[in-house]
C-alpha cells in the first residue's frame, strides 16, 4: 500500500483517547513483565573492582590526554599568533626561545649523514653549553676562605682563570679551525671532555683546600657542591652520545675521583709513615665512605654510558633508514626521469611539419570530443576535462621535466610534492598516449584486414570506459579523413560509414548513435578547424 493512503487511513480513524491510554497502558505492563522475567533469568555479574594500580594508570592515562590535548591547544594558539602579528611581546618571545634552540639543538640545519658536519654541530652546542658552565666554576673559584687569605685566594683564581681562558681557546681554534675535517672535530670533542672534567676536579679541589670548618661542613655545604659539580661535568659529556667517549672519560674519571676521595677529601698521606698508621686511618667510616663514593659513581657512570649508547644505537638506525630513503629518491628520481624521456622520445617528430599536424590534431579531437560529450548530455565540467585529457601530451609536454633537481643531492617534502605531481600528470600523459595509439592500430588493422575477434577483445581490454569511448572515437574519425602511409584520406561520408560498419564493436551503440545523429555539426567543426 502507498504510504500517503496509509496516513490517510489513519487520519480518519476514530480518535478514541480511552482505547489509547488504555493501549499505552498494556504496552508498558508488557515491558516491566519482559524487563522483570530478563532479570530472573540474566546471570548477574558483580562490579569490577579496581585495584590501586589500575586507579594510578587511569589517573597518568587522563593527565597525559589533558597533556596533550593542552598541546593542541597550545599549538593553534601558537599559529594564530603567528598568522595575526599583532602581540609584539609573543613576538620578541618566539624569537628569544628560537634563538635559544638553535643554540642548543644538536640536529638544527645538519645533515645527520654527515659525520663531519654532525661532529662540528656538536661541538658547537658543547662549546655552548662549557660557556654558561665556565660562569658557574667562575662563581665557585671566587668563594674566599679565612684560612687562606683574601690575597692568595684572588691569586688562585688568577690561575684559574687563565687556564680556562687558553684552554678554551684551544678548542675553539681546532673546533673552527679549517680545513674542517674530522679528526679535528674528534679532537675538540675529546678537548672538550677533558677540559670540563678537569676543571670541576680542580674547582672542588680548590674549594675543598680553600674552605675549613664550618664553612665546608654541612648538608648544603659548598665543597659538597663543587664536588656535584664532577657528576654535572659526567652529564654534560653524555650529551655526546658517543660510547667510545664515555668509555675513555670514566676511565679516567675513576682514577682522578680515586686521587681526589685519598688525597683531598682524605689526607691519607699525612699517615701513610707505615702500613699500621695508614690502616688504623682509613678502617672505619672513611674506608666505608670511599667505597661506597666509588661505587656510586660507577653506577652513575654505567647509567649514563647505557643511555648514550641507546641513543648512539637510535641515531645508527635513523642513519640507516636515510640512507635507504636517499637512496630510494635516487631511483625515484631516475625511474620518473626514464618514464619522462620516453614520453618525451613518443612524442618527438623528426620535422616540425609532422609536430604541427600532430598539434592540429589533438586541436581538432579535443573539441569533437568536447561536443560529443555535451550532445551525450555530460555535465559541462565533465565536457571540460574530456576536453583537458584530450590535449594533456600537447600542452604539459614541456612540464614533463626534472632538471631543476638534478643538482639537489636531499629533497625537501616540497620537492617531493612537485615531483609527484609532475609524475601524476606523466602518467596522465600515458594514458592519452596509449589511447591515441589504440586509434591508430584500430584503423590500421582493419585497412590491412587483420582485425580478428582476438584482436577487438584485446582492444576493448584497454581504457573502455565511457569517456575514453568518446575521445577513441573523435580520434578515430580523425585518423580516417587524414592520409597515413597505409591509406588514403576518406571523405566525411566514407568515414561515417565506416565508423557504423567497421569500427561499432568498439564502441557503446549509444556513442555512435549521437555522433551520426549530430553528423553534420562535425563536419562543420572538423572543416573549421582544418581549414585554419
Amino acid at each position: 500500500m502507498d504510504r500517503r493512503e496509509k496516513e490517510l487511513d489513519d487520519f480518519f480513524k476514530k480518535n478514541d483517547a480511552a482505547k489509547k491510554r488504555m493501549s499505552k497502558e498494556s504496552k508498558k505492563d508488557e515491558s516491566d513483565k519482559i524487563d522483570a522475567y530478563f532479570e530472573t533469568v540474566a546471570v548477574q555479574k558483580a562490579p569490577k573492582k579496581k585495584s590501586g594500580i589500575d586507579k594510578i594508570v587511569d589517573f597518568f592515562r587522563i593527565t597525559s590526554f589533558k597533556n596533550k590535548f593542552d598541546e593542541k591547544k597550545v599549538s593553534a594558539n601558537r599559529k594564530q599568533l603567528e598568522v595575526e602579528g599583532t602581540n609584539r611581546t609573543s613576538n620578541l618571545w618566539r624569537k628569544v626561545t628560537q634563538v635559544i634552540f638553535n643554540m642548543f639543538s644538536f640536529e638544527a640545519g645538519v645533515d645527520i649523514l654527515d659525520d663531519t658536519s654532525v661532529l662540528y654541530r656538536r661541538n658547537l652546542v658543547m662549546k655552548n653549553i662549557i660557556k654558561i658552565t665556565n660562569f658557574v666554576f667562575v662563581i665557585f673559584i671566587f668563594v674566599g676562605s679565612k684560612s687562606i687569605g683574601i690575597s692568595v685566594n684572588i691569586i688562585v683564581s688568577f690561575v684559574f682563570f687563565l687556564v680556562m681562558f687558553f684552554s678554551n681557546l684551544s678548542i675553539k681554534k681546532v673546533i673552527f679551525g679549517e680545513p674542517r675535517t674530522f679528526q679535528k672535530q674528534v679532537m675538540g670533542e675529546y678537548a672538550s671532555a677533558l677540559y670540563i672534567l678537569m676543571m670541576a676536579v680542580a674547582v672542588y679541589s680548590k674549594l675543598k683546600f680553600s674552605l675549613s670548618g664550618l664553612e665546608g661542613e654541612g648538608y648544603l655545604s659548598i665543597t659538597l657542591a663543587g664536588y656535584s659539580l664532577i657528576y654535572f661535568a659526567l652529564v654534560v659529556l653524555a650529551l655526546y652520545q658517543d660510547s667510545k667517549l664515555l668509555k675513555f672519560v670514566f676511565k679516567i674519571a675513576i682514577i682522578l675521583m680515586t686521587l681526589v676521595h685519598v688525597l683531598v677529601l682524605y689526607p691519607v698521606v699525612t699517615y701513610a709513615g707505615d702500613i699500621a698508621t695508614l690502616w688504623n686511618y682509613i678502617s672505619g667510616p672513611i674506608l666505608s665512605d670511599i667505597v661506597l663514593r666509588t661505587i656510586v659513581l660507577a653506577v652513575f657512570m654505567i647509567a649514563l654510558y647505557s643511555t648514550a649508547k641507546i641513543s648512539e644505537d637510535m641515531n645508527a638506525k635513523r642513519k640507516e633508514e636515510l640512507i635507504k630513503r636517499r637512496s630510494m629518491e635516487k631511483d625515484f628520481k631516475s625511474v620518473v626521469n626514464d618514464v619522462f624521456d620516453v614520453i618525451s622520445v613518443y612524442k618527438q617528430r623528426s620535422e616540425d611539419n609532422e609536430e604541427k599536424r600532430q598539434i592540429m590534431a589533438s586541436k581538432r579531437v579535443a573539441e569533437l570530443s568536447g561536443k560529443l560529450g555535451n550532445f551525450l548530455g555530460y555535465s559541462p565540467k565533465l565536457c571540460k576535462e574530456i576536453f583537458d585529457f584530450s590535449t594533456i601530451h600537447i600542452d604539459k609536454k614541456s612540464f614533463l621535466s626534472l632538471a631543476d633537481y638534478d643538482d639537489k643531492e636531499v629533497l625537501d617534502e616540497e620537492d617531493f610534492k612537485k615531483i609527484r605531481d609532475k609524475t601524476i600528470i606523466g602518467s596522465v600523459i600515458i594514458k592519452r598516449l596509449q589511447l591515441e595509439k589504440k586509434g591508430e592500430d584500430i584503423v590500421r588493422a582493419h585497412f590491412e584486414k587483420t582485425a580478428n575477434q582476438d584482436f577487438i577483445k584485446e582492444m576493448n581490454s584497454i581504457q573502455n570506459n565511457r569517456e575514453s569511448q568518446v575521445i577513441l572515437l573523435c580520434e578515430i574519425y580523425d585518423i580516417l579523413r587524414q592520409p597515413k602511409n597505409y591509406k588514403k584520406e576518406v571523405k566525411h561520408a566514407r568515414a561515417m560509414d565506416l565508423i557504423q560498419l567497421e569500427f561499432y564493436p568498439y564502441f557503446d551503440p549509444q556513442i555512435i548513435d549521437r555522433f551520426v545523429k549530430y553528423t553534420d555539426d562535425f563536419e562543420s567543426i572538423y572543416y573549421k578547424l582544418t581549414v585554419e
